[in-house]
């Protein structure tokens, strides 16, 4: 008896031993092996970002930190897409590479500025302004759930708000309270696509932010497709295949987002290339239509 409640036991320990009664929940293998040269690649970047990040000269310069600092958030976005993905989470990823997206649109523009280093200026003090506002609200809950607060610091925050930031003030409210702009300058994504050199960013945010605004933001357009997904035999199978799919277009917006994204910091070294190599490798990794042989101009390459 001992014996046979032991065996049992054992059984369902056993990996596959419980089945869902779900006939749609069916264990599958991550993608992580069956993309992993696209993963590789990802890495790969990420990596050479990171030393060039140490290796790169004046880093003590506000100038130059600003650049490295940008490179660095796109660099982790990269590894963020690459871990997620690997789980097969690409509903997920192309929430991050949708923040590499919106990195280059405002480096396109910042960089297309008449004055680099006065659009740096500005785009820093409405970072440090978008901290004092978190501040502010931050203290504010803190008062409304009865909790300590630091009153000298909540003084300090209201002071510089009313008087270091007019700048970024827009129409007043109803209530006669301030409205602060959304954006260091003053334009929201779709019209920094709009606004970039290259023509196909219009079109690259419409698939970003329209046709996968239901992933990023789980609405019910993420959901409806699975919820219909019939049960039939080899149905998972085509599960897998759609989310590679979705996968492989990930990473390739991602690695081009991204390598554009360090072209646009001129005070972070990059090699023109091996950014043609990455560009290469990841084309001929995804069997699709040849991706442009370089991301940058003429007169850059030239240069």
């Amino acid at each position: 008896m001992a014996q046979s409640k032991k065996r049992k036991k054992n059984q369902r320990k056993r990996p596959g031993a419980q089945v869902s009664g779900n006939p749609q929940v069916r264990r599958s293998a991550s993608p992580k092996g069956r993309l992993s040269p696209f993963f590789k690649l990802l890495g790969e970047i990420a990596v050479a970002a990171e030393q060039t990040v140490q290796s790169t000269p004046n880093a003590a310069d506000q100038i130059v930190r600003f650049d490295i600092e940008i490179l660095m958030r796109g660099a982790n976005s990269v590894k963020a897409v690459r871990t997620l993905l690997e789980q097969g989470h690409w509903e997920s990823a192309v929430g991050v590479t949708r923040q590499l997206f919106e990195l280059l649109v405002n480096m396109e523009y910042l960089g297309a500025m008449e004055d680099r280093g006065e659009g740096t200026l500005l785009f820093a003090r409405f970072g440090l302004l978008q901290m004092l506002l978190a501040q502010q609200r931050k203290a504010s809950y803190q008062q409304e759930k009865g909790h300590s607060f630091d009153a000298q610091l909540v003084a300090m925050v209201n002071q510089h708000l009313a008087n270091d930031f007019s700048d970024f003030q827009g129409k007043p409210k109803a209530d006669g309270s301030v409205r602060w702009v959304s954006s260091w300058c003053r334009k929201d994504t779709a019209e920094l696509a709009k606004l970039s050199s290259d023509p196909m960013r219009a079109h690259q945010y419409n698939i970003l932010f329209r046709v996968w605004s239901e992933q990023a933001h789980a609405a019910p357009g993420a959901l409806i497709a699975n919820m219909f997904r019939g049960s039939e035999e080899g149905w998972v199978e085509q599960a897998v295949t759609e989310n590679d799919r979705s996968s492989v277009e990930a990473v390739l917006f991602t690695v081009m987002f991204f390598l554009r994204l360090w072209l646009e910091l001129p005070n972070v070294p990059a090699s023109p290339e091996r950014v043609a190599r990455w560009l290469r490798e990841v084309s001929a990794l995804s069997g699709g239509p040849n991706l442009p042989p370089r991301p940058w101009t003429a007169e850059e390459d030239s240069a």
